[in-house]
This record gives C-alpha cells, structure tokens and sequence, in this order.
C-alpha cells in the first residue's frame, strides 16, 4: 500500500511540473549550456553560439533566446571548445575543456563592446574545467581514460576499476584476485553472484553497458563482453540512477565507453608480459614445501583511429573509425599421466604407450580377472587461456544535426586451463570454459532544432559459452584400471568428458547460446520553460542451454580386459537436457528537470518495465532528485535522491521452471536394472549396447529400440522387462533440477534507495564529496521445499514425533528413536539403546540415537527380487524414511519452489576526497583519490536460489552479508616526477577493508530433515569467539567443545547465520611508467606493474564452506583446519609492458 501510495503521488507531481526552466540529466552524453549578457549584466537575444569538438572538428551553433540562454544537448563526450558572437560586441571563447559522460557545464559569457575590445578569449588548460557539476541529481562516479592507463589493474578488467571507488564491495563468496595454488583445485562462486555490488544492491542486481547498450549475461548475472583495457577511455559508475532514463538493475549501472576516431590518425602498439620466474611464491606453496606455478603470459595488440580516406572518398571532418584488437595468451600446460592398454578394442583406437614398464613393476591391470599388461602413457599437453578480443566503430556525421555510429565487438575465448597435478584423460577429453560473442551496435542522433534532439539505438548480439571438451557430441568412454605403481584403482577417460569439476561453478558440461535484439530510442524535447526526455527500450533474449551432463552416452569398462574384450559394465545417457528460456523486455520513460530557483535543479521521472518471462506486471519505478547550489560561488552542492528500481529477471533459475515444464527429461542407466551385475537383463542390454559401441543415440526412442529387442532375449526375467526398463524420469545430473517450479505470484526483485549528499570544490582543483546512502531490496528469489514433509499436530518439532512413534518398515524390521550420547558415532544399536552392537538387515529392533555425530543418510530398505537390495539405513536416512508418509507427495523427496521472499538492507556513508590532474610545478603532477566507506550489509541469503535453515522461514536468516566489511579504505592516484626523479609516473593503488563474516555449517548434513543443506550447529559459547584462526595457530580446544551438532529432528540449530568473524583485505599494488617523446607525435612508454608489492600474505575462504563437521578429539586434522582460511590473495607479481603511441 504504501508504495501504491508513492507512485501515485509521484505521479501527480509530474504532471503538475513544468513552471520553470530546466537542463536535463543525460547519463551517456554531454550537455553545454549559458547565457550571454552585455557589460550591464542585461541579456543579450539573437547572438550566436557555436561548440567545436577539436578532435572531429564538428560543430554546432545555437541563438540564444530573449533570456539569453543558449543551450547544446546529447553532445558526445570529449574535449570542446564554446564560441560566442553578437552583433556590436566582441568575440569570446572558452578554449578546450574536457568533458565526461553525464556531466553538463555551464558557459556564461559577459560579452564586451567591440569599440573596447575587438576579441576576447578566455583560456584554460586541458585539465581545467569546471570540477562539479552543481545540477547534476545522480549518485555515482567516473574513472577518466588517464586512471584506467594508469591505476594498477591486475585482471586489465576495466570492470574491476569499479572497485577503486567508495559504496563498492566484491560479490559474496568472490574469489577474484586470490592466488592459485598448486594441485588444489578451490571452489568457486555460483554464476549468479555476479561481479560486484554498488551501494549495497545485490551483486547480480547491476546493468552492464558498452556505449549504453546491453552487455549483460542474463542467465549468470555477469557480463557479456570483456572489451580490451586499450580500447576504454572511460568507465562511468552510477550507483544510484534518479534518472528514469535507465532501467534492468536494482543495483547500479556501469557504462564502458570506447574511444572513438578523430580528424588526426592516432594508433598504439602495446606488449604486456608476466611471467612466473619474476613472481613470489604463494604462501600455501611455501608453507606445502612445492614450487611456484608455471605462469607466462603474452599480451599483445594495437588501436588505430582516424579519418577514413580513400582514394574516391575523403572523411575528413565526417567519417572516422577506430579500431582495437588484444590477444591474450596465458601459456599452460596439463600432465597426462594415465595407463593404457596394450591391446585394443578395433571399435575404438586409444594411442599407444610411449614409455616403458618401469623398473620392478609388474605392469598389468590388477582389476582384470585375466592377466592384461598395460603400460604408461604420459605427455605434457599444451592447455592454455587464450583469448582474442576486437572492437571498432565507424562514426560519421551526415550533416550538423544528423549523424551515426556503427559498433561492432568480437570476443574468442579457449581456456583449457588445469590446476590438477596431473590426470588420467587423454587429450581429446579435456575440457575447456570457451565464450564466443558478437555484437553490431548502431546510434543515430538527430538535432530537429534548437528544441528536440532524438537519439536512436539498436543492437544485435550472440553470446556462446560452454564448458565442454573439443567435440562435445562424442560418447565418453571410461575404462577402469588398477595402476601398477600406487595399487590405487583410477578411470582412463577418453573420447569426450562430460562431468563437472567439483567446487568449480563456472565447470558445469553445458553449451549455450544466446541472441539478442535491443531497440532503445529517446527524445529530449524543450517544451516551454520545460526539458523533457521520454523513450522505450525493447530487449529479445532468445536463451538456449543443453546441459551435457552424460548426454551423449557414457560408456563404462569395468577394467581393461572388458575394454578389450568389448564387454560393458554400464551405460547411460541422459535425453531432454535442453533448457530454453524466451524473454522480451520492454521499457517506457518519462524524465523532467525543473529549474525550481536560480540555484537549485528538480528532476523527477517515471519508469515503467516488463519482462515477459514472468507474469509481474506491477513494475512502476517513480525517481526524484534535487541538486541545491546554496552558494553564491556555485562551488558547492547539496544533492537528494529517491527512487524505486527494478532488477532483470535471472533466466537461469527460471528456465527449468517456466521454459520446460513438460519437457521429458528422461534419463537411461543401466545400473537400475536390478540389483546386481547377474540380473538377466541388465546383462542382455549391456551386450546389446556394447555392439553398436561407440554409437551415441540421437533420440529416446532410438535407444528404446535396442532395449526392446534386448528384452526379447531374455528367458524369465526376474522383473518385467520392456520399453521402460532402465528408464526414469526426474532428476538429470548436471542439466538442473527438473522439480523446479516458481511461485504463481513471482515478482521481479525491486529496490527503494535513498541518497543525501554534498559536494565542495576546495579549490586548486581538489573535490570533497560525502554520500549517504539507505538501499532496501525487497522480493529477491528465495528457494524452498514445496514438498517437505508436514508435521502432525501435536508435536513441537520431528524429534517428539519420532520418539513418540516407532517406524515400522516391514514386518520383521521397525525401529526405535531415542535421544543418547552426543558423541555416538553409530546411533544403530541391537536390542537396546545402550547396545554395543550397531544393526543389520537381519536386526528385529533397531534402535536409533537421534542424538548421534553419524550423518549417514542411506535409506533402509527390504530386498525386492529385481528391484533393489537389503539396506539396514543411516540414522538420517531412517528419520526421513519415518516421515517421509506425511510429505505433500510421497513418490517424490524435495521439490524446488521459487518466490518473491528475500530482503536485503544497506546503509553506507561514502566520504570522498579527489584531484583532478594538474601539473604542480617544477616537474610535478597529481591526481588522487581518497574514499572511506562506512557501511552495513545485511540480508538472508546468499542469492536467488538461496534455502533457510528452517525451510521457508527467512526471517532467521536475516544476518551481515558475507560482503559486509564494516570499514573500507581505497587509495589510487597518479604522481608525476620531475627530471631529477627520473620523470617516471607512479600510480598506487591501495585497498583495505575491515572483517567481513563467515557462515559455519555442519557439514550438509540434513538433521532438521527439510531436505536442504543449510543446517548449522548448536554451540553454547559466545559468539564473540568465533574468529578465523591463522595456520598453525594453537588449536581451540575450548571453542571447539562448545559445538555441537543438533539433534536429528529438532527445527535446527541456535547458531545464527555468518556468525564468524573472517580476516580483513588489503592490498597495495604501483604501477610505474616513464614516458620518452620520440617526436611530436610519437610517444614510448614502459611500464612495470607490482601487485601486492609489499607480497603480505592477506588470507580469505574464498568460495569454501567453513564446516564443523562432528569433529572429534581424536580428528587431528580436521581440529587442526577449523576456521582456518584455506586460500590467500595473490602473491608478489609482476607485469612488464610498452606502450608505443604514433
């Protein structure tokens, strides 16, 4: 109601605007505007304004009104100069100033008389310029082309430079910027955490933009495309966005700007180099005793820009382009050290050994019942991250009120990269992370007059990622063996890999594709003493996923002389892993900006978007803000700001849900036919398949025929066998969660931010800047368990429940609950609780301590001829089998339900202090910035598809973030040395951040039977002790006694969500340059990067689970790493560069 009550009211208010003079906010494009009076401040009508941009030469002019006024608007960013001429007075200029996406300058000119004075200039320098634009109501800041050339940037991701300013925190669970360790292979953070969070939003709530247009990854919250560091002159930061220009983020928006062509050619050759031997090792390698990881990497490219001249066509003035093109290559290699056999199978050729039998060993497969020699096959194969990226654009300008941009990106990505320290696949089964992108972008600007401009765009894109090997349609072959040398059993994989690496979220075997069609079109329009600007945007996504997770056939070899002999022990395949997701998002605006006094600017704006991939449809965004000039030197400002934002719809939780219910996914394994490898017919299939090896099969029906034919063949089956027999339907390894479904009433997240703020020029070109900021996220998506079992009146929790009732599961076996010693390890006991014996299949009377550290969650069952096996059961798995009669649908365990239920809440106080560049004297120059962030984060849950503890009840969960640190500091700046100090350039960049919390969970163990993973501990202790511990610290003994695990049943834990206290961040990198001038327009420049030159060890979890697990007294190794962090941020490295410019 409340916010029914806003819009409303908002609406009202903009109707009723349009009293006084405005000039509007346009967050992609520049505007100039001014008066021009005579000696007796009297206005001057009809006089004559022209902007020059110097690097095209374009120009525009402008009559100023009975007031006066003059006004450009939807000018492009860049360095430009203002003329004024009128009748009887002399000529004016303001000499070149340069200019930032969203800023608009004021020009005023106090013409003299001609008989005085014939011309008159006012200068300043190219880094002059006004310092703070005293009307301007958004929120948010810009980091210039000289920042992004200079500030150390570890990644050359222009999107991690976002960072370098105040009210910004990394994504939850982020690991970026931590250091690689060998043979680990860490755990990463779920795809849709996003990249980074502005003022508090979520961190998959921002809209990423190259040039104003979509570069979003819909389906994992990230970005689309990674242009080239070389390629971006600036990177535009808007975290809290009053205009209602802009939509599709609840968070903020962040704009990349590429450079664009001029009337003069200008070009750059740049090599960036790093290599491992220049590097410190990381600490968990020096402390593990290995070496540091082999790293070299090559980074080369160029731009070029200029005017397009050809022999029939001279763009001089009209027509430019402007080019850029990186190659990344980070050279890796992966050990293949596997066995192979010595005879083959005719059906599928594997390479031959190129190493001998070692000395001493007997080489032959310790799991073949016959003696089958076999042999190593070990090679370094090269598997690098390369990456090929291309930007250009063509401009050209039609005529002084009509002209055109063409974009057009390109993005090759093959990372084949490994941390292991070595595997058994041979080369054609590894697996690499590969994106391919396009794009071609068109802008079009229209000047109708003094009165209207119109600005049109359009975009097409294609967005590829996968994770899959070089032929991902292949059948995966497995073939087990016993390795000579360790006696360990391993898996030779060949043909293709379609598995996923545990931890890693961004290694699921999937290939995707994605289009997308965005229109966007807006009109800026002086109406009166009114500037108003209204537009649409019209986005199609077109989102297709096949999950490959065993679906083109995996065939299993139970150890080399099957392989041989061509004998199967399994197969399956998986149909119907296409998750397709349609989306049409469309927009309409309204923005105003009312001068309401000489020194004060109101803005208000309506949004209203739609996303048809869910049915909310009550999406109205009202904004305000107010930019107040209180003082007569117009160097201060005070700013307010309010508004609703809505965020884009996340296609990868509601794919499955919306796109494919119905859809059939069926899955196929031999290993559910019967109870053992004997069964009759699991052994005629098998041999049925294992004749058409390596068929891959296109189609269920194709495979029902083999299993058809199979069954005919076989003489008194021990269970029906037919059609469906190996066939189910449900769940499908890694292609999502089938049972996912989504609330009828979902609603696309929204956020209610407000902003308080000032703004002081201090003179000598220093800024002062302080933000308050208050942003409430509500209806983020929150999972939980539509089919949970529901609890019978009369009982507090399931624990009362089970004491209170036996469960019989057939009529020889039932058991019986009761609450015993917490330190239990096997809570099975024959004939009493107190039984020293743990049960059998063959156990009457099992009793069962609900009070035990067993976690076992195996089912009990009772052996059915060709259906399944005896299973005494694990204590969990007992209790959900008891309780399983009272689910909403006993056929079925958890079902995955979707809805509008999460809240998230900051509260963050940005002070800021910055200087624009300017030469000092005597060889000096500076540029800095300085930000203090004062904040608190606080929400109940990780992301969209986020369970509590308590299924469905997230008011418990409301806890600190696991991005909230309390304190951040972040220093950047660039000083430039005189002659006696080398002339070099140094350009720090420092970043602190105070503790940030961690989550303890218990290990996934489900005790408070909701079928969800979240439960956490119970611990008597003060919650103030819960610290991350340094390796090698003593171990907590003390804080370690007072957890405990909650008792199987009880509603859950009393530990509160992150309730660890995590390490804090710092970092300190230095970039050094020296510029040499060859010639006037030849420039060579060196640079040496240093990250975390200080080489402190900063250590972080990561994307890891902080567990306390059962651990015991007599568990030295787990005691010995609880709250220990298990990775650290990047050591000591180093980048070496050259930048030719010409």
């Amino acid at each position: 109601m409340l916010r029914e009550t806003i819009r409303v009211t908002f609406c009202a208010l903009l109707l009723c605007a349009g009293a006084f003079s405005l000039f509007g906010q346009d967050l992609d494009n520049v505007a100039i505007s001014g008066r021009l009076t005579d000696p007796n401040g009297l206005a001057i009508a009809g006089a004559t304004v022209t902007v020059t941009e110097t690097a095209t030469q374009a120009t525009r002019t402008a009559t100023t009104n009975d007031d006066g006024r003059y006004a450009f608007l939807n000018l492009r960013p860049g360095t430009y100069k203002v003329t004024a001429v009128a009748p009887g007075f002399g000529v004016q200029e303001r000499k070149e100033f340069p200019t930032l996406s969203g800023e608009r300058f004021q020009v005023d000119f106090k013409m003299k008389l001609a008989d005085v004075r014939a011309e008159a200039t006012v200068t300043t320098s190219g880094d002059d310029g006004p310092v703070i634009d005293t009307t301007r109501t958004i929120v948010g800041g810009t980091i210039t082309e000289r920042e992004i050339e200079e500030i150390p940037n570890f990644s050359r991701n222009p999107l991690d430079l976002v960072l370098t300013l105040g009210g910004t925190s990394e994504e939850q669970l982020s690991t970026s910027g931590l250091a690689e360790d060998s043979n680990e292979n860490p755990r990463t953070a779920p795809l849709e955490q996003g990249n980074f969070s502005l003022s508090g939003g979520v961190a998959y709530s921002n809209n990423i933009t190259i040039d104003g247009l979509d570069n979003n990854d819909d389906r994992s919250s990230r970005d689309r495309f990674q242009p080239s560091l070389e390629s971006i002159v600036e990177v535009q930061v808007i975290s809290n966005q009053f205009s209602a220009e802009y939509g599709r983020a609840s968070g903020g928006r962040i704009n990349l700007r590429t450079r664009a062509g001029s009337n003069r050619y200008r070009g750059r050759a740049f090599m960036f180099y790093r290599d491992s031997k220049f590097n410190a090792n990381s600490w968990y390698n020096n402390s593990r005793g290995l070496p540091r990881m082999p790293l070299t990497q090559y980074d080369p490219g160029f731009t070029f820009s200029g005017p397009i001249r050809l022999p029939f066509y001279n763009g001089r003035k009209r027509t430019f382009f402007s080019v850029a093109y990186e190659w990344d290559n980070l050279l890796d290699t992966t050990f293949i050290n596997t066995w192979v056999p010595v005879g083959s199978n005719p059906r599928f050729p594997l390479p031959a050994s190129n190493t001998s039998c070692p000395s001493g060993l007997t080489c032959t497969d310790g799991l073949s019942s016959t003696t089958t020699p076999i042999l190593p096959y070990q090679v370094y194969y090269d598997t690098p991250n390369v990456n090929h990226i291309l930007t250009a654009r063509v401009d050209h300008r039609f005529s002084k009120t009509n002209d055109l941009t063409v974009g057009y990106q390109l993005g090759r990505r093959r990372n084949r990269r490994t941390t292991g320290a070595s595997t058994t696949r041979l080369d054609d089964a590894l697996q690499s992370r590969n994106a391919d992108t396009d794009a071609i972008n068109f802008t079009h600007n229209y000047v109708f007059g003094p009165k209207a401009v119109n600005q049109f765009r359009a975009q097409w894109s294609i967005f590829k990622p996968s994770y899959q090997t070089d032929d991902p349609l292949a059948p995966v072959v497995l073939i087990a063996y016993r390795n000579p040398e360790t006696l360990s059993s391993q898996t030779l994989i060949a043909g293709n890999s379609t598995s996923s690496i545990t931890g890693d979220a961004t290694a699921f075997p999937q290939n995707r594709r994605e289009r997308r069609w965005q229109f966007q079109d807006s009109m800026t329009y002086v109406w009166g003493r009114n500037l108003l600007k209204f537009g649409g945007d019209v986005q199609t996504v077109n989102s297709k996923a096949l999950g490959l997770g065993d679906a083109t056939g995996t065939y299993n070899f139970g150890n080399i002389a099957d392989f041989q002999n061509n004998v199967l022990n399994r197969f399956r395949q998986n149909f119907g892993t296409r998750a397709d997701a349609k989306n049409t998002y469309w927009s309409l605006f309204l923005n105003d900006e009312i001068q309401v006094a000489s020194k004060a600017t109101l803005s208000l704006g309506l949004r209203y978007e739609r996303e048809t991939a869910v049915k909310d449809s009550n999406n109205f965004g009202p904004r305000v803000g107010l930019a107040w000039n209180p003082f007569k030197s117009g160097k201060g400002v005070l700013r307010f700001g309010a508004g609703i934002f809505y965020n884009r719809v996340l296609l990868r939780t509601v794919a499955d849900s919306i796109q494919n219910i119905g859809a059939g996914r069926i899955a196929f394994d031999t290993t559910t036919i019967g109870t053992a490898a004997t069964d009759t017919r699991r052994v005629a299939i098998l041999a049925a398949i294992a004749n058409a090896f390596p068929t891959t099969y296109p189609s269920i029906d194709a495979l029902r025929q083999v299993v058809i034919q199979a069954c005919a063949t076989v003489v008194n089956p021990p269970a029906p066998c037919n059609s469906n027999t190996g066939f189910s339907e449900g769940n499908v390894s890694s292609a999502g969660n089938p049972l996912r479904s989504v609330e009828a009433g979902l609603r696309i997240p929204e956020s209610y931010q407000f902003n308080v703020g000032f703004e002081r020029d201090l003179g000598k070109g220093f800024v002062f800047e302080t933000n308050f900021t208050w942003n409430k996220t509500a209806h983020l998506w929150r999972d939980t368990n539509s089919n949970e079992p529901r609890l019978p009146a009369g009982y507090a929790d399931w624990t009362a429940y089970l004491l209170a009732n036996q469960f019989v599961l057939s009529p020889t076996r039932r058991y019986v609950f009761f609450l015993g010693d917490r330190s239990d390890t096997s809570g099975l006991h024959i004939s009493s609780p107190t039984g020293a014996t743990p049960c059998t299949t063959t156990t009457a009377i099992c009793y069962v301590n609900l009070n035990t550290t067993n976690t076992s969650t195996t089912t009990p069952a009772v052996a059915v001829t060709g259906v399944n096996t005896n299973a005494t059961g694990g204590p969990v798995g007992i209790a959900k089998a008891a309780i399983a009669q009272f689910r909403p649908d006993p056929t079925v365990q958890e079902t995955s339900l979707i809805g509008s239920r999460g809240n998230a809440q900051y509260r963050g106080l940005v002070i800021e202090l910055r200087r624009r560049y300017r030469q000092l004297g005597k060889g000096w120059g500076m540029s800095g910035r300085f930000v203090y962030t004062l904040s608190s984060t606080r929400d109940d849950g990780l992301n969209n598809t986020a369970n509590a503890e308590v299924n469905g009840d997230f008011s418990r969960e409301w806890a600190r973030s696991l991005q909230d640190r309390r304190h951040r500091i972040g220093v950047s700046g660039i000083v430039q040395t005189p002659w006696w100090f080398g002339k070099v350039r140094l350009s720090p960049l420092f970043r602190w951040g105070s503790s940030a919390p961690f989550n303890i969970g218990n290990g996934g163990s489900d005790r408070n039977l909701n079928d969800s993973s979240t439960d956490r501990m119970v611990f008597s202790g003060n919650l103030k002790d819960i610290k991350w511990r340094r390796p090698g610290s003593p171990v907590p003994d003390a804080l370690i006694s007072q957890f405990s695990l909650a008792t199987i049943g009880a509603i859950s834990g009393n530990l509160p969500r992150n309730a660890g206290r995590g390490p804090s961040f710092f970092t300190f990198d230095l970039s050094v340059t020296r510029e040499w001038k060859l010639r006037e327009r030849m420039r060579l420049r060196p640079v040496l990067e240093v990250n975390n030159i200080l080489n402190a060890a900063v250590f972080n979890f990561g994307a890891a689970f902080i567990d306390f697990n059962g651990l015991t007294l007599t568990d030295s190794t787990a005691r010995s790493r609880f709250l220990v962090p298990t990775r650290t941020y990047r050591q000591r490295q180093m980048r070496f560069g050259i930048r030719f410019d010409f």
